[in-house]
C-alpha cells in the first residue's frame, strides 16, 4: 500500500514540476470563454444602440417633417378660402412643397441598390448609380411637378434629320417661351424621353402616338432618346413616320439634367412642359397606356388654365 501511495505522490510532483495543473487551466479557459461572450454581447448591445439612436433622429426629423406639412397645407387652405385660386402658387411655394418632397425622399430611401451584371434587362450599372449620387451631392435635385425647367439642357440635343445640335438659337425654336412669337409663348411642349438604346417600349409608343394622337399636339411633342440619328432615321424611315420629331441625347446629359433617366432600372417618362416650368411630370411610363396618359395630362393643363 505504501508503494501505491509513493506512486501516486511521484506521478503528482512530476505533472506539477512539468507545469501541468489540469484543474486551473480548466477553469481559465472558461473564464476566456466568458470574456469574449461577454465581448460580442456588448458589441452587439452597441450595435443596437446605435441603431435605436438612428431610427429615433430619421423618426423625429419625419415628424418636423410631416408637422412642417400640416402648416404648410393648413396655411394653404387658409390662403385660398380668402380668394385666391387654385393653382396660382408662387414660385418660393411650389419650391418649397417640392423640397419637402425631395427631403422625404432622402428619409423613406434606405440604401442605393448597384446591380453589377444587367444582361439586357436595363439595371443601372455601378459606376451609373455613382455618377446620379454625385450629382446630387453637386446640387441637381430630383425634379418635381412646378419646378422650372432647365433651359440649357436642350442646346445640346441633336436633331434626329440634320444631325446637328440645336445650339441656342435651335433653342429658341422649340422651347415654347423662348419663341420670338408671343403668340406661341404660352403653348406647351409635351416630352417623351427613354435613356435605354434601341427601346421596343419607346419604338412602340412612337408608332402608336403617331396614329392616335391629333396632328395639333404632335406638332408640339418631342422625343428624346440615346439612339444615334442614323438609328433614329432608319427606324422612322422603316415604319413610314414623319410626323413625330426625334431629338437624339446619346450621353444622356438632357435627360440625367431633368432627372428622368428612371428609378432602380431606366424607364420611359413624360414631361409636360410650360411657362417655363414642368407642368406634369409621369415617371416610368406605361408603353400601353401611354397615349391615353398623354391625352389626360393635356386636358388637365387645358382645364387648369380655363
Amino acid at each position: 500500500m505504501w508503494i501505491s501511495i509513493c506512486i501516486l505522490l511521484s506521478c503528482f510532483l512530476l505533472m506539477e514540476s512539468n507545469g501541468f495543473t489540469p484543474f486551473v487551466v480548466t477553469r481559465q479557459v472558461s473564464k476566456d470563454v466568458q470574456m469574449r461572450s461577454d465581448t460580442a454581447l456588448f458589441g452587439a448591445l452597441n450595435r443596437r444602440n446605435k441603431q435605436a439612436d438612428l431610427m429615433k433622429k430619421m423618426q423625429e426629423a419625419k415628424k418636423q417633417r410631416e408637422m412642417k406639412e400640416n402648416e404648410d397645407e393648413i396655411q394653404v387652405r387658409s390662403t385660398n378660402t380668402q380668394g385666391k385660386a387654385k393653382g396660382s402658387l408662387s414660385a418660393a411655394e411650389i419650391k418649397k412643397q417640392n423640397d419637402l418632397k425631395r427631403f422625404q425622399e432622402l428619409l423613406d430611401s434606405e440604401s442605393a441598390t448597384v446591380n453589377y451584371d444587367i444582361n439586357g434587362s436595363n439595371y443601372k450599372t455601378q459606376q451609373q448609380e455613382e455618377e446620379e449620387m454625385d450629382a446630387g451631392y453637386r446640387g441637381v435635385d430630383r425634379i418635381f411637378e412646378g419646378d422650372p425647367a432647365p433651359v440649357e439642357a436642350f442646346q445640346d440635343l441633336v436633331h434626329f434629320a440634320t444631325g446637328n445640335a440645336l445650339g441656342k438659337n435651335g433653342v429658341s425654336r422649340i422651347v415654347p417661351w423662348l419663341n420670338k412669337s408671343s403668340s406661341k409663348q404660352g403653348d406647351m411642349l409635351v416630352v417623351i424621353t427613354d435613356p435605354r438604346e434601341k427601346s421596343s417600349e419607346l419604338r412602340s409608343v412612337i408608332k402608336n402616338i403617331s396614329q392616335l394622337i391629333p396632328a395639333d399636339v404632335l406638332s408640339r411633342l418631342i422625343v428624346i432618346n440615346a439612339d444615334t440619328a442614323a438609328e433614329n432615321r432608319r427606324f422612322l424611315s422603316k415604319n413610314q413616320i414623319d410626323n413625330i420629331t426625334v431629338y437624339c441625347d446619346e450621353k444622356r446629359e438632357w435627360m440625367r439634367e431633368y432627372t428622368v433617366l428612371g428609378e432602380k432600372r431606366w424607364a420611359m417618362n413624360l414631361m409636360i412642359l410650360k411657362n417655363g416650368r414642368v407642368e406634369r411630370l409621369v415617371r416610368e411610363l406605361d408603353v400601353e397606356l401611354a397615349t391615353d396618359v398623354i391625352k389626360a395630362s393635356i386636358a388637365s393643363i387645358k382645364m387648369e388654365n380655363s
